[in-house]
């Protein structure tokens, strides 16, 4: 099997090769549907994919990895313009489905926290 891409260099020509667009397409296995919990798993492959694939394919491999997001997720990138590169299009999933941790949220849990029975506030961080 040939490589889909020779380098030239000034000494040596290497060959590298890379995937298909239809074997890159086989590490995301799952689509992605807006859940919160798939969405670093669904990047990570994403990006994988996108390793693999020659970077002249990177078009044609964005328009499959469209179509295998769903639901919710589908409207949210409808909505944008900007979704011709993989990087905007994470962007726009890591925008809307990244779990995002502020001050306020550990504030209102460090607030909401209760000690257990006849445990000192002082001694609630240590063990018992």
């Amino acid at each position: 099997m040939e490589p889909d891409h020779v380098i030239e260099d000034s000494e040596t020509v290497y060959g590298t090769h890379y995937c298909s667009v239809a074997e890159a397409m086989k590490l995301i296995t799952h689509p992605f549907d807006g859940d919160k919990k798939r969405l670093r798993e669904f990047i990570e492959n994403v990006d994988m994919a996108f390793e693999l694939v020659h970077p002249n394919k990177h078009d044609i491999l964005l328009q499959f990895v469209k179509t295998k997001i769903t639901g919710d997720a589908t409207s949210k990138l409808t909505v944008r313009d900007l979704t011709h590169t993989w990087a905007l299009v994470k962007g726009i999933l890591e925008e809307n489905y990244a779990a995002r941790r502020t001050l306020d949220f550990y504030a209102c849990r460090m607030f909401s926290a209760r000690t257990g029975e006849g445990r000192k506030c002082r001694l609630m961080g240590k063990p018992n």
